[in-house]
């Protein structure tokens, strides 16, 4: 029996239909996705300008506005992610500077994941999988707030915007051009790259702080250097760079350049001056001879450490560890340690103006002897500049031998230090003069006062303590010194070579104390204005006999001594006390007092204008028929003295009684003795004894009115 279908309802007629239609749609809108995502999405420019435009806080433009040329038109596809084909990119420049775009390229290609999408509506980073264009021109600014032109992001409340960082994994350029302008570093770079699958390969001129920059750059990547994972690997770096008349070369790696700027190897820099180093890093660094020196290097944020294996330094040789913190708008601060295997004084001589005198070639190493003849024509220039208004009143006259070059007081402003220095030997360049070794001291630099306190130094088995004080908060600048020596061995101190194995001119332990200070902006303005004291004391001495004859012109006894033998005859009583008022320095006390003559210097000199005056008399204890008895005059100037013989009236009898009246002021050296040593008590007491002994006898002779004197 055959049953017969029953007819389809209405109800199940129109859901059979609209599956059919919904069918269709779905195939209709596949169908038309499908083209589209064939034909790049064309009309979908306008949203994507629109949408990164949001997420960037910037103009993003896809098309060029002056050119109608759609042969290469836009394509976005979205199978697998965001992926954008575009012959024409630009993102607008910020807010304070629109007229200078960041980015524009050509041929670009871009391609973002969707997680990285979804994760970049939480947080301030934007991964982009893959960047590539054939042409890519940056501008890369940086105004002195900090606000830069690579922060990308939305303002609020007024605020800087909240910095969205591109992060892309990929990343391939043909053609690059960078322009930096960051006038918080005060660096303009205009630079030339490519970037392969090889590397980065990229050189670039410009400024640094008003100095000339040159430099070359190899990398394995990029990546690293603008990614913020600050603790990855890295990326392999080869710098090449010069700074003004420093050079420098680096290997080492680098990360996120853009952020904590992480940055690890080895360097080697030289130049005419470590001031030239000094200068592109915010660092006050003495002005010294052509250097060169090697070491390692980290910097992270905003602290640098380096540790120096080897510096040389025209003949000095040095090495050290340091760290120093550079923050924006604030005073760069330097800390270590500096060790110094021998240094010479000349060496460091022109941060004072002392002029660069020439050394050996053997003795320098190849990069510093090729910056030596260009440095001394800088620092000679800059030593013959003009004479500054408080140093107009005072005469300078030409040669002059304390230096005239200018502190730079503003230097010491920008930095603070605080540096523990250890010398083993420093040399004075004399070779008649023993080196000190060794020289510790405390160097810190804090709100422009430079002081070297703690210095403790060996010389000659003696003792050299004290502290300096340069005070460059004010114009001009205020200096302060105090040192003291103990136990100095004279003979050791200064060589005195003699033929014959004849005993050395002079002998024994020196004391001393200087206390000065004065104002100026050069050595020479500080020492002609110089207000102070400076005691010495002599004890254990000897002096030769034929030198004491010599200096009283006893022609009858310095025969006699060359033809018996010279011999050493012992210092009673050795010592001076020198008054330095406005530069001039006038001797209260300076005499030394054998058994044969007593030995009196009186007069001036003058540190102002480095004019000499002063009078050696000898008063013989003795009769000689060939004594002329006649005072020793040394005039001229500090760079070229005379010696001349007074003139009749001859040295009279009483003269020496005359002279032996000022005695007195000897008590003024009771302060020498608080240091317990017993031969300089000694010491002391024979030239009070000394006073004692002639000052009675010696003031009624003076009273004479016929005792004449010049």
């Amino acid at each position: 029996m055959t049953t017969l279908a029953k007819p389809p309802t209405p109800r199940r007629s129109r859901a059979r239909v609209a599956a059919l239609v919904g069918l269709g749609v779905v195939a209709l809108l596949t169908a038309v996705a499908a083209v589209c995502e064939q034909q790049g999405w064309p009309f979908l420019a306008g949203p994507t300008e629109r949408w990164f435009s949001q997420r960037l806080g910037r103009g993003v433009h896809l098309r060029e506005a002056a050119s109608s040329d759609q042969a290469t038109p836009f394509a976005l596809h979205l199978w697998g992610g965001v992926r954008v084909q575009s012959p024409w990119l630009q993102i607008d420049g910020p807010s304070w500077s629109p007229q200078q775009p960041t980015l524009t390229a050509r041929d670009v290609n871009l391609h973002l994941r969707y997680s990285d999408l979804l994760a970049s509506r939480s947080s301030q980073m934007l991964a982009v999988a893959e960047v590539s264009a054939a042409q890519l021109d940056l501008n890369l600014l940086r105004r002195e707030d900090g606000s830069a032109s690579w922060q990308f992001g939305v303002a609020s409340d007024g605020d800087l915007p909240q910095p969205m960082h591109v992060q892309p994994q990929m990343l391939a350029v043909g053609q690059g051009h960078v322009v930096v302008d960051d006038a918080l570093n005060q660096l303009q770079l205009d630079s030339r790259f490519a970037l392969t699958d090889h590397g980065l390969v990229a050189s670039a001129d410009g400024r640094h702080q008003g100095l000339p920059v040159k430099a070359s750059l190899n990398s394995d990547s990029v990546l690293p250097w603008i990614s913020q994972a600050a603790d990855g690997p890295g990326a392999s770096v080869a710098l090449r760079l010069s700074v003004g008349r420093a050079r420098l070369s680096f290997d080492g790696r680098a990360n996120d350049l853009m952020g904590s700027q992480k940055l690890a190897g080895q360097y080697h820099v030289s130049g005419p001056s470590l001031a030239d180093v000094g200068r592109p890093l915010r660092l006050t660094l003495p002005t010294t001879r052509a250097f060169a020196m090697q070491g390692r290097v980290v910097h992270h944020g905003q602290t640098w450490s380096t540790v120096v294996d080897s510096a040389s330094i025209g003949r000095s040789r040095l090495s050290g560890e340091f760290s120093f913190d550079a923050p924006p708008h604030a005073v760069t601060t330097l800390a270590g340690r500096l060790h110094g295997q021998v240094v010479w004084l000349e060496d460091l001589g022109p941060a004072i103006g002392v002029p660069i005198t020439p050394v050996p070639a053997n003795a320098l190493p190849a990069k510093a002897a090729a910056a030596t003849a260009a440095q001394a024509k800088v620092v000679q220039a800059k030593a013959a500049g003009p004479a500054t208004a408080r140093a107009a009143s005072v005469s300078v006259p030409a040669p002059r031998v304390l230096p005239v070059r200018r502190f730079d007081l503003q230097a010491l402003r920008k930095m603070n230090a605080n540096v523990l220095i250890d010398v083993q030997r420093l040399e004075t360049g004399s070779p008649r003069v023993q080196a000190i070794a060794p020289l510790h001291t405390h160097l810190t630099l804090a709100d422009g006062v430079l002081s070297f306190n703690d210095l403790d130094a060996s010389l000659a088995q003696g003792r050299l303590q004290g502290h300096l004080v340069l005070d460059g908060r004010t114009a001009p600048a205020k200096w302060q010194t105090q040192l003291s020596a103990t136990g100095l061995r004279l003979e050791q101190w200064i060589s005195q070579p003699r033929a014959n194995a004849a005993p050395p001119y002079a002998s024994g332990l020196l004391q001393s104390r200087v206390d000065l200070h004065g104002v100026g902006y050069s050595t020479a303005e500080m020492l002609a204005t110089a207000d102070g004291r400076m005691l010495l004391n002599w004890s254990q001495g000897k002096v030769s006999q034929l030198a004491l004859e010599v200096i009283g012109v006893d022609i009858a006894q310095a025969l006699g001594v060359i033809l018996r033998g010279d011999q050493a005859l012992p210092v009673n009583c050795g010592a001076a006390d020198l008054v330095v008022k406005h530069g001039r320095i006038e001797p209260r006390v300076m005499l030394v007092d054998t058994a044969e003559s007593t030995i009196w210097v009186d007069g001036s000199m003058s540190l102002a204008n480095e004019q000499l005056a002063l009078v050696v008399h000898v008063a013989p204890k003795d009769f000689s028929l060939l004594a002329l008895r006649t005072p020793v005059h040394i005039d001229g100037t500090l760079s070229s003295p005379t010696l001349t013989l007074e003139k009749p009236p001859m040295l009279r009898r009483l003269v020496p009684a005359v002279l032996l009246a000022a005695l007195n002021p000897l008590a003024a050296i009771v302060p020498l003795a608080d240091t317990g040593d017993a031969n300089m008590t000694a010491a002391i007491a024979s030239c009070q004894a000394l006073a004692r002994r002639t000052s009675a006898p010696a003031r009624a002779v003076a009273t004479n009115p016929t005792t004449s004197r010049r």
